[in-house]
């Protein structure tokens, strides 16, 4: 894996396909890449536009159940990169949370699929099991299953913990976390506690793009150990 004192993004030829770009993660993700200044033309489908604006992006607006409106510029075998997630408290209901972290996700990765996607790179959260007694966490692991399901030449899944970063809205929790992450710092990189070290946007972003400049074939999963000790 690519280690965190490089940045390994796609060359020219390579297009992105991305959803949840206007959330802490997605809207990193998206700036890493402008800020790279490599890359083809950037594909943001959601249901609103991106803070950032650039020549290389294109925005599509979407719900995820129907085949997007591309206009003149369609992706061409793109990497794709989910980043879609919300909260039960932000959804209203456990409803509206696995209508946003099943069916949309499922729905950008169909619409990657059939655009010709070599990769899909998803994040979900850490503790994610089909298996779960916990709502969240079960919904996390059923759209893992899901997804690795489809038959996409290259599936990543990325398991972070909590993650802190510059959020618009305000997540309980979150400040402790970053309390956390200054304090316990050290604490965190002893054996098995780098599992729930909190996860920094900024860092997953990186570790998210880099995997994605050269992703293994097949289904993988990356924990927050792994993300974390890159």
């Amino acid at each position: 894996m690519s280690s965190a004192g490089s940045t390994h993004i796609a060359d020219m030829a390579t297009d992105y396909l991305i959803a949840g770009a206007t959330g802490l993660v997605g809207g990193e993700i998206l700036k890493q890449i402008i800020d790279a200044n490599t890359g083809g033309n950037i594909f943001v489908l959601g249901r609103r536009a991106p803070d950032l604006t650039h020549a290389r992006i294109q925005f599509v607006s979407s719900d995820f159940s129907n085949e997007p409106q591309w206009g003149a510029t369609k992706p061409v075998n793109p990497i794709a990169i989910c980043t879609l997630g919300t909260t039960i408290k932000t959804a209203g209901s456990k409803e509206a949370f696995r209508r946003v972290d099943f069916d949309f996700v499922v729905g950008f990765a169909q619409i990657a699929h059939r655009a010709g996607a070599t990769s899909l790179h998803v994040v979900t959260a850490h503790g994610a099991s089909a298996d779960s007694a916990i709502f969240y966490n079960r919904v996390k692991g059923e759209v893992e299953a899901k997804l690795q399901a489809m038959g996409l030449p290259a599936v990543h899944i990325y398991r972070p913990s909590l993650l802190i970063g510059d959020r618009k809205e305000h997540r309980s929790g979150e400040g402790v976390a970053i309390f956390a992450a200054k304090i316990l710092g050290p604490i965190f990189k002893l054996p098995g506690l780098n599992a729930i070290e909190p996860t920094p946007a900024v860092h997953l972003a990186k570790f998210i793009l880099d995997t994605a400049a050269k992703p293994a074939p097949g289904n993988h999963i990356h924990s927050n150990a792994d993300i974390m000790k890159s």
